[in-house]
């Protein structure tokens, strides 16, 4: 069983931390506060369309194939409030065949800090991207996570939503893998060596569609989905980025996933 009660503790109290204090984000269990913004009266989440590409791809963080040149961007990413902008831009190309999901992520990183390699580990403590997605049931999603060792995490969450569509608390299948998934990191500089500047990290993912319980999605089918990550460095405080901007307290905000429908 993954140890996920640690997990959220940790992301929601980032996320409080980010948000400004909410109270709601230190006890995931009990009602949202009243300053919690309704969903209803935020910004509309953002929206991208996903080309579906042919090409051979080597799944080994190189984002330089010719596919990859067509695949639509994501980004740059925002601060998790929505306001302001990261102190090192995250963006995230995306495309998708008859087989998978195609994810190459670029995160200017002038620090790079992990230490963790097992699957399913703490990422969260250190630095990780993290992609949340789900054909269109909001209380029921899987989050995906990759950090620069190449680590990966995978968990099928539920989600309890308030009657405005804000999470309450979260629990989930936290045995699932995501079995046919293939990822890659490329790392320009040095990983947990804070004396040195680095350039940045990428990942390279490929999602089978049977690993996310779908088959391929037709042109003009939309998902719900959101990506998001921790960006820490020496004499820094963490930096909560995301494609699409929660604002509320949390990444597990399912009405601030951004909406991606998948192209011709």
């Amino acid at each position: 069983m993954k140890d996920h009660l640690p997990r959220l503790g940790c992301v929601v109290l980032a996320a409080c931390f980010a948000a400004g204090g909410l109270l709601f984000a230190a006890a995931p269990s009990a009602p949202p506060a009243k300053s919690t913004p309704d969903p209803a009266q935020l910004p509309a989440p953002k929206r991208a369309v996903i080309p579906k590409l042919s090409g051979a791809v080597t799944i080994d963080g190189d984002l330089t194939e010719a596919v990859w040149s067509r695949a639509a961007v994501l980004g740059p990413f925002v601060l998790h409030s929505g306001s302001g902008q990261p102190r090192e831009a995250t963006t995230v190309r995306a495309w998708y065949n008859d087989t998978a999901l195609h994810l190459g992520w670029t995160c200017t990183d002038s620090d790079i800090q992990a230490t963790f390699t097992a699957r399913d580990s703490r990422f969260w403590e250190e630095e990780v991207a993290e992609f949340f997605v789900t054909r269109g049931e909001l209380t029921r999603y899987f989050e995906l996570q990759w950090n620069p060792l190449g680590g990966e995490f995978d968990a099928i969450i539920r989600n309890h939503l308030d009657e405005r569509g804000v999470s309450k608390k979260i629990d989930g299948d936290w045995s699932y893998t995501a079995r046919g998934m293939k990822s890659a990191v490329r790392v320009k500089g040095t990983v947990a060596n804070s004396a040195d500047r680095d350039e940045q990290w990428q990942i390279e993912v490929a999602i089978p569609f049977a690993d996310l319980e779908a088959a391929t999605p037709k042109p003009g089918e939309v998902w719900r989905a959101n990506f998001y990550r921790f960006n820490r460095g020496k004499d820094q405080p963490v930096e909560l980025q995301s494609w699409s901007a929660p604002i509320l307290p949390g990444f597990h905000q399912p009405a601030r996933f951004g909406f991606l429908e998948f192209g011709r």
